[in-house]
């Protein structure tokens, strides 16, 4: 199955104290790489949603932005330096009758002063907040995957188009191997005749002929072109990553095209390499994109 490496998934989850958006892009990228923007307090959550969106994606560069609005992201909780407080109770009170002193101690001092009492977040996030985090995560990856999917049968209609150009050309250069060979019949004759005239060996010419055309054979490249084609065609068909596949494969491809056209001395060959060359080049720029 052909899926594109490109592609854009949002989603969302809501509950009464949070809501949490979670935005995916993904573009080419020769493995799997995932990137998050987020509260440094859920990183320890990034495996966790690495393998939820590995899980679709399998190859490409993942960019994962996570917003989240309403109440904060962590609890609070209140931190007092017990220590600190009891020497300062201590000083106060035996100050107090030290001096005879009206009762100093004032609470507030203590309530207002950071050294004894402080406000901070905690460590562990809120799990409603996780909850939401981990769904958001999975519904945005399945939405990313369902248009790298669509934008992939685009893809595989491209492939196709290109494949039955490439069976059609391949198809029009057999008829014209038979043409060939009498050019080079008739050429090898014509420069005999023009060096010794009508006085020549013509089994020799044959044997020559002969040995010229196997050099210029090329119905076994023909024929490789026209497996790689139907292997083509069946890739296309595997519920995997395949993209690794057809890379390889166009590049067998490219090196028939490359032989056929160095073998065959014909203009009309020379013209239908030239046209393969450009729509194989076509299939490779397309496959880049694939996953």
């Amino acid at each position: 199955m052909v899926k594109s490496m490109t592609g854009f998934g949002r989603a969302g989850k809501q509950s009464e104290n949070f809501k949490v958006t979670v935005e995916l892009k993904a573009v080419n990228h020769r493995y799997l790489e995932t990137v998050f923007r987020m509260p440094r307090v859920f990183a320890y959550l990034e495996a966790k949603l690495k393998k939820s969106i590995a899980e679709l994606v399998k190859r490409g560069r993942v960019e994962c932005a996570i917003t989240i609005e309403g109440n904060k992201a962590t609890k609070e909780k209140l931190v007092i330096n017990w220590d600190l407080a009891d020497e300062y109770i201590r000083f106060m009170r035996q100050a107090t009758q030290r001096y005879q002193m009206e009762d100093a101690l004032n609470i507030q001092e203590l309530l207002l002063d950071p050294r004894f009492l402080e406000i901070v977040e905690s460590n562990e996030p809120d799990s409603e907040l996780e909850e939401l985090l981990v769904g958001a995560t999975a519904s945005a990856a399945k939405r990313l995957d369902d248009m790298r999917a669509t934008e992939g049968n685009e893809l595989a209609l491209h492939f196709k188009h290109h494949l039955e150009t490439t069976e059609k050309l391949l198809g029009e250069i057999q008829t014209f191997i038979p043409e060939m060979e009498v050019t080079y019949r008739e050429r090898l004759e014509n420069r005999l005749l023009g060096y010794v005239g009508e006085d020549f060996d013509k089994a020799l010419v044959l044997s020559e002929i002969a040995i010229l055309l196997e050099k210029s054979d090329i119905n076994e490249e023909l024929e490789r072109m026209g497996s790689h084609v139907k292997q083509f065609s069946h890739i296309l068909l595997l519920e995997e990553p395949i993209g690794r596949k057809l890379d390889f494969l166009t590049q067998e491809m490219n090196r028939e095209i490359n032989t056929i056209g160095s073998k065959a001395s014909h203009l009309e060959i020379t013209n239908h390499v030239v046209e393969l060359k450009t729509t194989l080049e076509k299939m490779r720029e397309q496959i880049q994109n694939v996953e």
